[in-house]
């Protein structure tokens, strides 16, 4: 009995050896590949302002007081991403653009990777299903992801998710991570909330994972107040809180930008979840039953998600480890029984073509990356998306004077012009309150009072884009256009009443004086 007990652990040491290999080769494959989708060129408009807050707090420390718009803010300045904007200005400081754009690309990889080690650790989990989960949240996620503060929000609920795997498997030293991880992460992004309604919901749901044990509900309950307390330490203190309410519940707020609104389901990336949502009942019913704590975190993810459709990234999050889990239980029971394999998988040439094969996506993907990264092409892609030509002729012409814009373009021209107070409205928009916001619908939209916005704010020049309605609307009102930046489509007009009468330069733009 003894000879045949040592003869044989070896060979099961190899075995598992070899499957753990192969299964990180997987991970590790499935990894790169999302690095295609992660990694993004600057297309958030709010990366401006962002950027233009680390500039001034590299340069004057964290300001007291909102520093980019001529109006009055409502509300005190709380800058509650200044760790994340200060490390978005180094990052574009030492290596431009496009570093700034993998190195965020990688951060959500690695959320997604973190996911997927969420797991039992008792538990065969099957590599291919791992590479399925990462690589189908990965396209769920790739329109929240990108150079946004909101990609370490993804990371922070990616840990929170592990710790609570390892708690639940009986780690009761795990749980001590918390309070560290929220300290920073409150200074970071205001999506630390995700990680508690994860820790919440483990309160209320979770069952031991390994057996003959026990949660230990009171260590992880005092890890969690203590983490609470943590997020306080940061330069708002408790005015955080109130920020983060403003932010998340205000009504204007969240109907005026898009990622609060309910998810449009014509948008394919949109229908990846749908697919993915899809996906996790069937491997529920298939695997003869979910844990409670996974339909409880996955229900309220997608409940969240149909509320504002941001948050499609904390249910991919979520979808990783449970994909992989639930389709390896049900691969197990209904397609493994019924497949003869002609050759052991988990051969000693298994990681080796893993290798291989995980070597060659690396190169693949790199190939696609680098052009997309170079100086030129960020450079391009700036120039088409933003007001660039545009706003190099207001620093020739119209320094200093207050510009209407878009919103959505309000981020780059304080990020052009940080010291002058030229920006009407920004992406920043809880510190600017409902009136603000309700001043600026009005002219976005045209309303009834416009043009009297206009002349209140002593408002006598525009950059704005050349099909939108306010472009309309200025021409209407006899503005004229001092020129059209042809890259990004966008115009800048002013109210020049002693101008001779011009050509309907909107109707003709290739007329128009180029910025």
């Amino acid at each position: 009995m003894n000879s045949v007990h040592v003869a044989a652990s070896p060979a099961r040491m190899r075995f598992a050896h070899l499957v753990h290999a192969q299964r990180a080769w997987w991970v590790a494959g499935a990894a790169v590949v999302i690095l295609a989708i992660t990694v993004q060129p600057l297309r958030d408009s709010d990366v401006w302002w962002h950027l233009a807050l680390g500039r001034f707090t590299a340069a004057h420390g964290l300001p007291s007081h909102e520093p980019f718009s001529f109006l009055s803010a409502t509300h005190p300045w709380v800058d509650q991403q200044w760790l994340y904007e200060l490390l978005l200005y180094r990052m574009v400081s030492i290596g431009g653009a496009g570093f700034a754009s993998l190195a965020m690309g990688a951060v959500a990889a690695l959320a997604v990777v973190i996911a997927a080690l969420a797991l039992p650790r008792s538990q065969r989990i099957m590599g291919a299903w791992l590479a399925a989960g990462i690589v189908l949240s990965g396209l769920v996620m790739a329109q929240v992801a990108g150079v946004r503060g909101q990609v370490f929000s993804v990371l922070g609920t990616a840990i929170v998710l592990l710790i609570v795997t390892r708690w639940r498997e009986g780690s009761t030293r795990a749980v001590w991570a918390l309070p560290p991880l929220f300290l920073l992460w409150a200074n970071i992004h205001a999506g630390f909330i995700s990680g508690f309604a994860v820790l919440i919901v483990a309160l209320l749901a979770a069952s031991p994972l390994a057996p003959a044990r026990t949660v230990d509900r009171q260590r992880l309950l005092a890890a969690t107040l203590i983490s609470a307390l943590a997020t306080v330490v940061n330069p708002a203190g408790p005015a955080l809180i109130g920020y983060v309410g403003e932010t998340f519940f205000n009504p204007t707020l969240t109907s005026a930008i898009t990622e609060w609104a309910s998810p449009d389901f014509h948008n394919v990336w949109l229908r990846i979840f749908e697919a993915e949502v899809v996906l996790l009942v069937v491997l529920w019913v298939l695997s003869r039953g979910p844990d409670v704590l996974d339909v409880a975190l996955a229900g309220a993810a997608v409940v969240a998600t149909l509320q504002a459709q941001r948050n499609v990234s904390l249910f991919a999050i979520l979808a990783v480890p449970q994909v992989a889990r639930y389709g390896t239980v049900a691969w197990s029971l209904h397609v493994a029984p019924r497949v003869r394999a002609r050759r052991d998988p988990h051969s000693a040439g298994a990681p080796l073509m893993g290798a291989l094969v995980t070597a060659a996506i690396v190169v693949c993907v790199a190939v696609t990356l680098a052009p997309q990264l170079s100086q030129a092409t960020t450079a391009s892609f700036e120039a088409s998306r933003y007001p660039e030509a545009a706003s190099n002729y207001v620093a020739s012409h119209l320094a200093g004077q207050r510009l209407y814009s878009t919103d959505t373009w309000g981020g780059y021209l304080a990020y052009r012009f940080p010291g002058s107070r030229m920006v009407f409205l920004y992406g920043e928009t809880a510190v600017f309150g409902d009136a603000d916001l309700q001043v600026y619908e009005d002219v976005h939209l045209l309303r009834p009072n416009w043009s009297r916005v206009l002349a209140t704010e002593s408002i006598t020049h525009a950059v704005v884009p050349l099909r939108s309605q306010e472009a309309s609307g200025f021409h209407a009102l006899d503005w004229t256009v001092d020129c059209y930046d042809s890259a990004s489509g966008a115009v800048v007009m002013s109210a020049l009443t002693d101008a001779a009468p011009q050509p309907d330069l909107l109707s003709a733009p290739s007329a128009a004086r180029r910025c």
